[in-house]
């Protein structure tokens, strides 16, 4: 087990200052996904990032396959089993959520767009939601099942859920105005924020080829009446700048940049080279966000 752990690692990067002693005064961040799981650890008191971890799985297709891949990593790994911690924080990245305007407050709608846009199911989901700056709440789905397997994973610590795509658009908000493609193994988040701080698109869409991950982001280019030619789009998540998808955008986009890490939290001199500066900006972004 611990060889197949090794050989799902992508990356993992750890400050000197880390010290599994402390994990009761660090904050844990999981971000959740059908095909990996993104850890990293936090120190709220010196607003450091102790570590960033990068694992991936095979695609998990329901809730038992993807709590399997989760317990598989948890009980091999050096401190995720660890009982106390100051904060667990969830950051789901399923696809099941929605962005819904904050004039709507009543249960059944949200329920009801979740159903329109997912399999979301009130039987076995439980619904969580959260604020943000931009008019509208992110409100997702976690399998009921998930939710109290990280609850008896983590009895004795307070445990907080977010959806990535909350953290994702609160941090590049900060960046600049634009066209933000936050990039997963299948999956992709686009989101498009304007100079007023407002929200004009987002969505998640699956993909399985290159020119799948292209039609999607020129769909929304075009939707948002915008050129490709004159339009700016900013890369996230954990794909290298040579990538094919990368390679297949460039082709049609003339403007293509990747984004960097927050600046306004610290790093050790371990994170100048590994992950890439464009990865894990929802994780670190969520760190902020529950200090």
């Amino acid at each position: 087990m611990e060889d197949l752990l090794l050989e799902s690692v992508r990356y993992s990067v750890h400050s000197n200052s880390f010290d599994v002693a402390r994990l009761a005064e660090y904050s844990l961040h999981l971000r959740i996904h059908q095909s990996c799981l993104v850890i990293g650890v936090y120190d709220p008191e010196n607003n450091e990032c102790l570590a960033l971890e990068s694992y991936s799985y095979e695609t998990a297709m329901n809730t038992t396959a993807l709590i399997v891949n989760l317990h598989n990593i948890v009980q091999k790994h050096s401190f995720l089993n660890a009982a106390f911690w100051k904060k667990v924080n969830i950051i789901s990245a399923l696809s099941s959520f929605a962005f819904v305007p904050d004039d709507v407050a009543d249960e059944e709608t949200e329920q009801n767009i979740l159903k329109l846009s997912s399999k979301f199911s009130s039987k076995k989901d439980k619904v969580f939601k959260n604020a943000t700056n931009f008019g509208a709440s992110v409100v997702y789905a976690l399998p009921s099942e998930l939710e109290e397997w990280f609850n008896e994973m983590y009895s004795n610590s307070t445990i907080s859920y977010n959806h990535y795509a909350n953290s994702f658009i609160q941090e590049v908000n900060n960046v600049a105005a634009g066209i933000h493609c936050y990039i997963d193994t299948d999956t992709i988040c686009i989101i498009n924020t304007n100079q007023d701080n407002s929200l004009s698109f987002a969505n998640m869409f699956k993909y399985k080829t290159a020119q799948d991950m292209l039609y999607f982001i020129l769909f929304v280019v075009d939707e948002l009446q915008l050129s490709p030619k004159d339009t700016e789009i900013y890369i996230w998540g954990e794909l290298n700048s040579n990538a094919e998808e990368i390679n297949t955008l460039r082709k049609f986009i003339s403007k293509v940049t990747f984004g960097n890490k927050p600046k306004d939290v610290l790093y050790a001199y371990q994170f100048d080279q590994e992950p890439h500066q464009h990865a894990a900006v929802d994780i670190i972004g969520n760190m902020k966000l529950y200090k």
